[in-house]
């Protein structure tokens, strides 16, 4: 590998990505635009609390800070549902195996213990607020907005949605790239703790307040409070343009959510609204100097929780690619972005999708009855159906095959369904025609690095 190896971008991708190339016995260079969060506040509003799953979770064991980063997090078990004019909310477990829940996680407290992992190498070496302008290839500098430049040999792009590396990649033809905006945008708040220290809401779930176009979820941290936020579409964040329309706006559509929120205009007025949209590249490398990883390749939008464990999962991948080649990176790189762009398209899919299912049907009468079905038959055949979002979640089998699994599962269990005639046999010697599922265990088991 050509040096110096650098890398654009100190999030839990870069971060990690710099502990697995130390591991490798490489000397790194990681350049983060943004302050040290562990040193600098790094503000309200932007974070959205990450949803940790098996994806994520499988490097982390590889590198060695699963039992720090277990001591943040707090497992959420179900969807608890927050229908209109319900007085009691209603928890949706996400599975039946003791494995089968997320873990809700600070994106800076994770990302802090990464950094610390990083730097704890000896072989990592992390520059503050250097922020890249751009990359010139035949100079082998790269330049930062401070006028300052670098020198490098080979450059990863973990630089982020408005990625330099990949416009550099755009320049230089190999990559093609289009923003998918979703029209959609979010705002983050924060629900403070009781006036004892202790959740206002069950801790161990995701609540959501599902309103067909919009939603609003909190999920819990370590200290009491809640990050919340509401996602809607861009209008209705124009229309919220003053103290009287934020107010009468969650008084209408979250009334039981709003009594628990001191502050609540205040926060909605001085936090930003973030924009969504999915990020598609094709064309991740060039030459065996530059690829790109996480959001600048494949950013998806939230709602699947899987944007972190994605990138965390693709790390990986390209780590496994070099080891294979590490005498022709640029093969290394091609066979990479083979594997992870078919599944990272797939997810970018299914994260839309999730969004409907969240905002709208997990209060349809029809989606939960199929719910219902789905959960059983796994339970009574686990080898042979596991629902999508569980096959996602809770396993690393390949994105786009769990999405077309998943689809094939639907039609079966729509038809049976639809048909009262179908029973119980038929169903199942449906199912059985599939290939089998290979459940998985803890995921703390499976790291093999």
């Amino acid at each position: 590998m050509k040096g110096p190896i650098t890398i654009a971008g100190a999030g839990p991708a870069g971060s990690l990505l710099a502990i697995y190339l130390a591991r490798q016995g490489h000397d790194v260079t990681v350049y983060e635009s943004r302050p040290d969060l562990r040193r600098a506040d790094i503000g309200a509003g932007r974070s959205i609390n990450l949803a940790l799953a098996t994806r994520g979770i499988v490097p982390l064991v590889d590198v060695g800070v699963i039992e720090q980063v277990d001591e943040i997090t707090i497992p959420m078990r179900g969807r608890m549902v927050h229908a209109v004019g319900d007085p009691a909310p209603e928890l949706q477990p996400y599975g039946i195996l003791e494995h089968e829940v997320i873990h809700s996680v600070s994106r800076s407290d994770l990302n802090a213990i990464l950094l610390d992992a990083a730097e704890s190498t000896g072989r990592v070496t992390i520059e503050f607020e250097k922020r890249l302008e751009r990359v010139d290839y035949e100079e082998s500098l790269l330049h930062f907005h401070d006028g300052s430049t670098a020198p490098f040999g080979m450059v990863f792009g973990a630089d982020g949605a408005n990625s330099p590396v990949r416009d550099s990649l755009i320049a230089k033809g190999a990559c093609t790239y289009a923003p998918e905006p979703l029209g959609h945008d979010y705002k983050e708040l924060t629900l403070p703790p009781a006036t004892d220290g202790s959740h206002q809401l069950d801790p161990n779930a995701l609540h959501i307040w599902p309103r067909g176009e919009f939603m609003l979820i909190a999920l819990a941290n370590p200290g009491g409070d809640f990050t919340v936020t509401l996602f809607a579409p861009t209008e209705t964040f124009e229309s919220l343009d003053s103290a009287e329309s934020i107010r009468a706006y969650f008084q209408a559509e979250f009334a039981e959510f709003a009594v628990l929120m001191p502050g609540l205009v205040e926060q909605f007025t001085e936090n930003p609204t973030g924009k969504l949209a999915t990020v598609r590249a094709s064309g991740w490398s060039f030459e065996d100097r530059a690829v790109l990883m996480g959001d600048a390749a494949h950013g998806v939008v939230p709602f699947h929780g899987q944007g972190m464990n994605a990138a965390m999962e693709s790390v990986r991948a390209l780590d496994r690619h070099i080891r294979a080649s590490p005498d022709d990176l640029a093969a290394a790189f091609g066979n990479y972005e083979a594997e992870r762009k078919p599944n990272t398209d797939a997810i970018a899919d299914m994260a839309i999708s999730n969004y409907i299912e969240m905002r709208a049907s997990v209060v349809d009468p029809d989606y939960l009855a199929k719910r219902a079905l789905a959960l059983d038959l796994q339970q009574r055949h686990p080898a042979h159906l596991s629902p999508r979002y569980n096959m996602v979640m809770f396993s690393t089998m390949p994105y786009a095959e769990a999405m077309n699994r998943a689809a094939r599962q639907a039609e079966i269990i729509a038809a049976s369904i639809a048909d009262t005639s179908v029973d119980v046999d038929a169903l199942v010697t449906a199912l059985h025609a599939l290939p089998a599922n290979d459940p998985l265990a803890d995921p703390k088991a499976l790291s093999t690095s």
